[in-house]
């Protein structure tokens, strides 16, 4: 079942683990990197390999109306697979659709990393990384966001987030006060779906 309005599948979790070790299934049509394989004729001979992907150890595996979604952790990296017309614990040698679409870069890319963990090569590295500095402001804005919500002025805010110091007066002149005011709205951005946009990073939907 899909949370539409979220953009994550809906799936029973163990409520004895924590919420930050469980599996995030992002549907497909939002989460490029969810790798779409379906299953292909073998020629005799070739040296492709053939794999179980329910064998696979580190496998998270689900079933849905729309078919079977995996999320594999192997190496320090999840990769997102979907199988919507093939069962995942039958051998088989496997293609990848690959829609040319303004993401075919994040699926290209993510069915490589898949493809080299498959045979026992590192991945390699994600071009996805963010920036430090952007990570950051991700973070405070959600943090500042969630202080406004519990009703903290735009001045506390940005004392314990951006260390400003200061009299009331001081407050008014300092840049800080604008800088907690964007913060507020990126979080208010990012809570109102804009989060979904980090899916594509660095990509950015066409409008």
């Amino acid at each position: 079942m899909d949370s539409r309005s979220v953009g994550v599948c809906d799936f029973p979790c163990d409520p004895e683990t924590p919420p930050d070790r469980q599996s995030l299934f992002w549907i497909p049509s939002l989460q490029p990197q969810a790798v779409l394989l379906s299953p292909v004729q073998h020629r005799d001979g070739a040296t492709e390999p053939i794999v179980t992907l329910a064998h696979l150890s580190g496998l998270d595996l689900r079933h849905a109306a729309d078919g079977w979604h995996g999320i594999w952790n192997v190496d320090g990296v999840a990769h997102q697979f979907w199988l919507p017309q093939a069962v995942p614990d039958a051998a088989a040698f496997y293609a990848v659709s690959l829609p040319m679409d303004s993401f075919m870069e994040l699926r290209a890319h993510a069915a490589r990393r898949l493809w080299r963990s498959l045979n026992g090569r590192a991945p390699g590295a994600d071009f996805r990384t963010m920036p430090a500095q952007l990570r950051k402001f991700h973070i405070l804005s959600l943090r500042a966001l969630d202080a406004r919500l519990r009703g903290e002025s735009y001045r506390t805010i940005a004392e314990v987030l951006l260390g400003f110091r200061g009299t009331k007066e001081d407050w008014e002149a300092d840049p800080r006060k604008n800088q907690a005011r964007r913060l507020v709205a990126h979080g208010l951005k990012m809570m109102r779906g804009g989060y979904r946009l980090l899916l594509h990073y660095p990509i950015k939907r066409p409008a």
